[in-house]
């Protein structure tokens, strides 16, 4: 099962620039061709399915992080700085709430 996600995360990645962009679409993009009958039902019964089809968020977003070190060159860059800018804003925001000890 994880080999046919890895294919269909880099087969979705190679071919559509705005997934490399969106993890939420590329998520959608992924679940629509592995399992397209889930496509238009209630988010709740999507999630419950999900995990009965050996399919989760992780494993997607797992393999366009790896997807990405093989193939540095296709990374977004307005992306990559966007994701960048969030990471130091939640480090610069963790650090005020840690206690000091004087």
């Amino acid at each position: 099962m994880r080999n046919r996600i890895k294919k269909t995360v880099y087969q979705v990645l190679q071919e559509d620039i705005y997934a490399r962009q969106d993890d939420n679409y590329l998520i959608l993009k992924v679940i629509s061709i592995l399992e397209p009958d889930l496509i238009g039902d209630y988010f709740y019964n999507v999630m419950t399915r999900l995990k009965y089809k050996s399919i989760s968020f992780e494993g997607i977003t797992r393999a366009r992080r790896k997807f990405f070190e093989e193939y540095p060159e296709l990374k977004e860059e307005k992306a990559e700085k966007a994701r960048r800018k969030k990471e130091e804003e939640y480090y610069l925001e963790y650090g005020n709430h840690i206690p000091r000890i004087d």
